[in-house]
């Protein structure tokens, strides 16, 4: 491979790269030396060519409902014992109706791309994910109770204003 397609490539195992290179945001020679595949200057130069080729980060919305349903809980596979009807079943492991977490659920135009932000903005921000997932028109995040009301905030906010 080239230096060029070697540069592209390892951008790509980086999706933090990408995104920020999208947004020309990026100081080329320190990303280039944060590669560290090749000779500082040259990979700089084949990182200003990938992104004058790469479409710009736009910030798009979503028309979904967020709602939040706190007292639920994970069962199955060595968790809590089920109490009452699951609300969503994985591979063994029920999202149960109570319990001690609380559920953010987006209804309407989701999409796992909107769930890799979401997950993206509640990392940042240490909010501890058990569950999350996309299945249709609907979009689910787990939290402990107490971290609720920020992811809460969070998924509205990702939802408003997403970037693509």
């Amino acid at each position: 491979m080239s230096l060029a397609a070697d540069a592209r490539d390892a951008v790509r195992k980086r999706p933090f790269l990408l995104a920020a290179l999208r947004a020309g945001v990026v100081n080329y020679s320190a990303a280039a030396e944060f590669l560290d595949i090749g000779e500082q200057e040259a990979v700089a130069a084949a990182l200003r060519r990938f992104a004058a080729d790469l479409p710009a980060l736009e910030a798009t919305s979503h028309d979904a409902v967020v709602t939040m349903r706190s007292g639920v809980g994970l069962v199955g596979e060595d968790l809590e014992e089920p109490d009452g009807e699951a609300v969503l079943s994985v591979s063994g492991v029920e999202l149960a109706p109570s319990g001690p977490l609380t559920a953010i659920i987006a209804d309407g135009n989701v999409d796992t791309q909107l769930l890799a932000e979401i997950l993206t903005r509640l990392n940042a921000e240490s909010v501890v994910v058990d569950a999350a997932g996309v299945a249709g028109d609907a979009l689910l995040v787990v939290v402990p109770r107490r971290q609720g009301a920020t992811a809460l905030q969070i998924v509205e906010g990702a939802v408003d204003v997403a970037y693509r």
